[in-house]
């Protein structure tokens, strides 16, 4: 051995929220999408916390403390819909939760995905 030391993966956790229309299959392959982000991005995907209770956020306080008591600083999550189907909400969970962990939530799906997901937003009713 030549002296070098073995760094491990810095941990992450998931969450992700059983959205209308995920059913296992679809769930399972989300969990495979968070993995091969974290692969990507240099993480070990320790747990995914699933939100099962339409309107619930007992998984999300879970990953919360999960985070703080392993001192986990990144989360992945499928796409932001699975903080809340309304956009402004959305960024408010991911905001917070980024701030209660202290590091960054990673969105697993791409930008043209995420794009595609929001509504687009609109002023004055619409009229600007």
């Amino acid at each position: 051995m030549t002296g070098d030391t073995i760094h491990p993966r810095p941990l992450c956790a998931g969450y992700l929220r059983r959205l209308d229309g995920i059913d296992a299959q679809v769930e399972q392959q989300l969990v495979v999408n968070m993995c091969a982000l974290a692969e990507r991005e240099g993480f070990t995907l320790t747990l995914v916390f699933i939100e099962k209770q339409p309107g619930h956020v007992v998984a999300l306080h879970a990953v919360t403390r999960y985070c703080q008591n392993h001192d986990i600083r990144n989360v992945i999550v499928p796409s932001s819909e699975h903080f809340n189907h309304l956009p402004s909400l959305a960024y408010l969970a991911q905001e917070l939760l980024q701030q209660d962990i202290g590091g960054r939530v990673w969105i697993a799906a791409s930008t043209e995905e995420e794009d595609s997901s929001c509504p687009p937003i609109t002023k004055n009713g619409g009229t600007t």
